[in-house]
């Protein structure tokens, strides 16, 4: 959540409401988008010099931006110039499928039924944040900042988890076949 953070920070300064909500709407399906999180991570953070917070006042409100620091950049640099660990990606899910033998079949069918309907709405989700995606003008952002880069990876990222939604609707459609053909 921390690196999520710095790099959100990095493309612009922030309150942590609005990181919860851009990372609701954009990267739920990657890490959670609870208050407690994000504030748990920006505390942090903040202690460890990675960011900053500036407040201002909104009338009667006073709200904390948080913004990235020289310390938070060279630590963000780090972290995303490490190769990236395949033993990292873990799907819990599939131990359900690997005790599914001990449901009764109408169960295990229903189970896969509805694991392939959240699929497909996954797959909604990530097409209408792909389209949004795509309809960004770069030079409409802030300068300082590569953004045809950062939108060509963030695509890259929107793209792979389409294709493993697809992959996981055409392999879980295909048990459910089977499965209702040979109970």
């Amino acid at each position: 959540m921390e690196y999520l953070i710095l790099g959100l920070l990095i493309l612009s300064p922030m309150t942590g409401y609005e990181l919860q909500q851009f990372i609701k709407k954009n990267l739920a399906l990657i890490c959670s988008h609870s208050a407690g999180s994000v504030q748990t991570a920006l505390s942090k953070l903040e202690k460890e010099g990675k960011v900053t917070a500036s407040e201002t006042a909104e009338g009667k409100r006073r709200k904390k931006r948080f913004s990235i620091t020289e310390t938070g950049w060279a630590s963000f640099s780090r972290w995303v110039a490490q190769p990236m660990q395949a033993d990292r990606v873990k799907n819990m899910e599939l131990s359900r499928l690997f005790f599914a033998g001990l449901a009764q079949p109408e169960e295990r069918l229903a189970a896969i039924r509805d694991y392939i309907r959240q699929m497909e709405e996954t797959r909604g989700v990530l097409c209408a944040i792909q389209e949004y995606f795509q309809q960004m003008d770069p030079k409409a952002l802030p300068p300082g900042i590569d953004w045809p880069q950062v939108l060509r990876f963030q695509g890259y990222t929107i793209q792979y988890g389409i294709a493993a939604a697809e992959f996981e609707i055409g392999w879980y459609s295909r048990l459910l076949h089977e499965l209702e053909e040979h109970p």
